[in-house]
């Protein structure tokens, strides 16, 4: 029986890591299915789901560990079943506003508020061409339920700052 694992890795970045963990993979009869790369502040971050024959995860385990000899930590869990799809909504979410220290807390407490999924979130800090500062700019993909009011998320992350700006949208009406 096949299982779906997820698997993080983590290390200074340089040439070669996906081919590292591809061939560990690989050499285990798994297939690399989903998967999200970044380089930040000069390390490699990476997510992604493998799928493998349960007999072989201890195996793929050890050697994925080994990988440590190499600078890369990975880490593995195994897959839970998501939320039932039939009965929740995808929304974009679009959000600039001036940086400043705990911008990312304050926003996931109204999401925790406001029953809100977090399916992937992007942020960045960049210049303010016109006043010199800094603006936090953040997407992200929400999951909600079907009876969800965007109207109230809205308003609740406007009035985290007089200057937040939030742009929603469903994912199904783009």
């Amino acid at each position: 029986m096949n299982k779906t694992l997820v698997l993080t890795a983590i290390c200074a970045d340089r040439p070669g890591l996906v081919q590292m963990l591809s061939e560990v993979i690989y050499t285990h009869d798994a297939s690399w299915e989903e998967s999200s790369m970044a380089h930040l502040c000069g390390q490699f971050a990476g997510i992604l789901t493998v799928n493998v024959d349960e007999s072989l995860i201890p195996a793929l385990e050890k050697d994925l560990r080994e990988l440590s000899k190499h600078g890369m930590a990975v880490t593995l869990n195994e897959s839970v079943d998501a939320p039932e799809a039939d009965n929740q909504h995808t929304i974009w979410l679009d959000l600039t506003c001036h940086d400043k220290p705990g911008i990312m807390r304050e926003v996931s407490n109204v999401f925790v508020a406001q029953h809100v999924s977090v399916q992937s979130l992007d942020t960045e800090v960049v210049s303010a061409s016109m006043s010199g500062g800094e603006m936090f700019v953040a997407g992200a993909q929400l999951l909600v339920s079907k009876d969800f009011d965007m109207d109230n998320l809205q308003q609740a992350l406007e009035g985290l700052s007089d200057d937040l700006m939030v742009d929603l949208a469903l994912a199904d009406e783009e």
